[in-house]
This record gives structure tokens, C-alpha cells and sequence, in this order.
């Protein structure tokens, strides 16, 4: 048995959506909550078992994920214990230099947030992109510098922005020359704070904010402040041509990370007998804050850099990155699921289907399993 000492946060594929809800409702038509056999359960997944999960079901449904073309891993656990944990296409727990999570770097910046605002680098996070990066934005887009960080976090900076649809913004920002002017040239179109629209642009912002005004790079910080006080070590964060790291893409982390930060959520911050984020963000961040209006399946609502659902009775927060990566956190059930999949050599019909497949194993295969 494997156990934290626990106890003292992506684009999605436009055309997914034209079949995605009648997946869905034929999903929710065939799948229920099971009630445990505990002759099968009790073999299968043991730790599952003594948790109160079905471990029968929890096999099923972990081996029809073997199907799901590059994934790389499944860790569910409860109660801070991992109660089982399967690796596919030769992966294995740890993080892959070369892979990042996509969006699920979005929920660890907002992590990052939460404790630049406890250690005072952030006074307030209703402070504009102004008051962080002054004259450089202003002078470019005052409109934007009127934006507050809690409008970035929330993905309702209004400015013009398409990453959701057939042609994703994603890659000309990317592909910029410079990628923080990229974003300052994007026009405020809408009254910020008003409508939803995903955006790898605010993301962005908010790792350029946290390095302004920390004087240290978004990786430092993330590696002094929560990777190390949470014992996982240096992690890897890819950066733009300026050096910023991406805020919304290009963390390098494992399994195990990914089910540490869940419980880290679980826990109101507190993790390996150290308080490493205030309770009051964490709460903060899990708080309903803007709707999707449906903008992609299963995650209806936002709340700081976290997406927000859902499902057979339950709440949960999502951490949702494109292709198949997955924080997914039932904290009323003391659940954490993370998946990993891998975006290399896959085409863009490819991952989306595997980011739907991955998630509804997670919510129609998985969460019912639990007792």
C-alpha cells in the first residue's frame, strides 16, 4: 500500500463537441452506480477494496482504458492512499522531460497564485495588468491594462481570442516572435469580467505578473515555494523566447505529482506537514466564478484556472489539459484521479478523441466505482 503523509488547475478540440453530448447521454443511459461485489472487490485492487472503492469495477474500467491510443497512466486515489495505479505504451509515475501536461500547468499556476498572494509578492488579486507590468502594456493596449488578475484567472479578460474553435489562436501565439507582445496586441472586445472565453493569452499574463512581481521566474518559484516544500523535487517548465515560463502550457510532472496536487486541494493547502497554500485561496480557487455556457463537455463552470462539474451527485474540480491530462478531485469523497497522455505524434483528431475517452473513464467509469 501506498500512502501520502497527507493528514496534518488546454484547449479542447472544436469538433469533438457535435458528437460529444450524445456520447454523454448514452454513456449516462448505460453506466450507474454499481453496488460493490466485495467477494470480486476484495481481490481485485485490494487498497481499492479497504477504501471503499469496487475494485471489480475499478479493473474494468482501468482495462478498457488500455484502448485509449498514447495513453501513458491512471492513478486513482482516496484518502491519501494510491489504490491503484496502471501504466500504459511503456510510461511509468515519473515526469517525462520532454512532455508537458498542456492546461493542467494553468491549475498549478493558479496554485502559484495563492501562495504569491500569502507571502505578499501579490497584494490583492483585483490589482491590473497595469500595476505588474506598467508602461510595456499600457502603451501597447491601456484597455488590457485595465484588466485585473482575477479577470485572467477567471478567463474573462474580453479580449479577442479564439482557442476553442476549428482554428486555435494557440498557434500563433506560439509561433510569435515575441510572444508577451503577441498577447499585448490583442484587442479588449468585450466588458472584462463578463463572459468566459479560454485563453492561453490571460494564462500568460498571469505567469508574467508572478515573475514580475516575485523577481524570480515562474519555475523558481514554483520549484522553492511547492515542489520542494511538497517533496517532489525541481520540476522542469518550458519557457517563452523572452524566458517567461508559458503560464498556460509546458510543466513537466508525473502521476504522482499530479495526485500530490489533488490532495494538496483535498487538504486546504496543507501537505507533508506544512501548510504550503493558504485554505482561504484553495477555497478560493475550488468557488463557482464564471459559466462555460457548454463550451466543452462534462465541466460546465470555472473557477480559477480550475475547470468545474458535476456528476452522479457529486462536485468536482478539473485540472484539463488538451489531449488527455487530468487533475480530477472529488474533495467530499477524498478522491483524487490523475491521467496522462501523450500528445507527441498524434494528430489533432487523435487527441481530442483521447481527451474525451480519458475523461469520461475518469467520470462514468471511475467516480461511480466509489462508495
Amino acid at each position: 500500500m501506498r500512502e501520502f503523509n497527507l493528514f496534518p488547475c488546454i484547449f479542447i478540440i472544436h469538433h469533438m463537441r457535435r458528437f460529444a453530448f450524445c456520447i454523454f447521454a448514452v454513456a449516462v443511459g448505460w453506466l450507474g452506480c454499481s453496488e460493490p461485489n466485495s467477494q470480486n472487490a476484495n481481490r481485485v485492487y485490494p487498497e481499492a477494496f479497504e477504501q471503499n472503492i469496487d475494485g471489480q469495477v475499478l479493473s474494468e474500467a482501468l482495462q478498457e482504458a488500455e484502448s485509449i491510443e498514447a495513453l501513458q497512466g491512471i492513478g486513482v486515489a482516496r484518502n491519501g492512499v494510491i489504490v491503484a495505479e496502471v501504466y500504459y505504451n511503456d510510461s511509468d509515475a515519473e515526469p517525462d522531460p520532454d512532455l508537458h501536461v498542456m492546461s493542467v500547468t494553468k491549475s498549478i499556476m493558479a496554485t502559484l497564485v495563492g501562495i504569491a498572494l500569502d507571502r505578499g509578492y501579490i497584494a490583492d488579486i483585483h490589482q491590473t495588468v497595469s500595476e505588474f507590468l506598467g508602461a510595456e502594456v499600457d502603451t501597447v493596449n491601456p484597455e488590457l491594462g485595465q484588466v485585473t488578475l482575477q479577470q485572467l484567472l477567471t478567463m474573462s479578460a474580453g479580449q479577442d481570442w479564439q482557442e476553442l474553435g476549428e482554428v486555435s489562436e494557440f498557434s500563433y501565439f506560439a509561433g510569435a516572435p515575441d510572444q508577451l507582445t503577441y498577447i499585448y496586441q490583442k484587442p479588449v472586445v468585450h466588458t472584462p469580467g463578463t463572459i468566459f472565453n479560454y485563453s492561453d493569452g490571460s494564462a500568460h499574463l498571469v505567469s508574467a505578473i508572478l515573475e514580475r512581481a516575485s523577481e524570480m521566474s515562474t519555475s523558481t518559484f514554483a520549484n522553492r515555494f511547492l515542489f520542494g516544500p511538497m517533496g517532489l523535487g525541481d520540476r522542469i517548465w518550458y519557457a517563452d523566447n523572452r524566458g517567461i515560463a508559458y503560464g498556460g502550457v509546458g510543466l513537466c510532472i508525473g502521476i504522482h505529482d499530479m495526485i500530490a496536487i489533488g490532495f494538496l486541494y483535498i487538504n486546504d493547502g496543507f501537505y507533508n506537514g506544512v501548510q504550503i497554500v493558504s485554505a482561504d485561496w484553495i477555497e478560493e480557487v475550488m468557488r463557482f466564478r464564471i459559466s462555460t455556457n457548454g463550451v466543452i463537455p462534462f465541466l460546465s463552470d470555472y473557477g480559477y484556472f480550475w475547470w468545474i462539474g458535476r456528476a452522479y451527485g457529486q462536485d468536482f474540480i478539473c485540472a484539463n489539459g488538451w489531449g488527455g491530462q487530468f487533475i480530477f478531485i472529488v474533495k467530499d469523497l477524498n478522491l483524487v484521479v490523475a491521467a496522462r497522455t501523450s500528445w507527441r505524434r498524434v494528430n489533432r483528431e487523435t487527441a481530442g478523441a483521447n481527451w474525451w475517452n480519458v475523461l469520461n473513464i475518469i467520470i462514468n467509469r471511475i467516480l461511480p466505482a466509489v462508495h
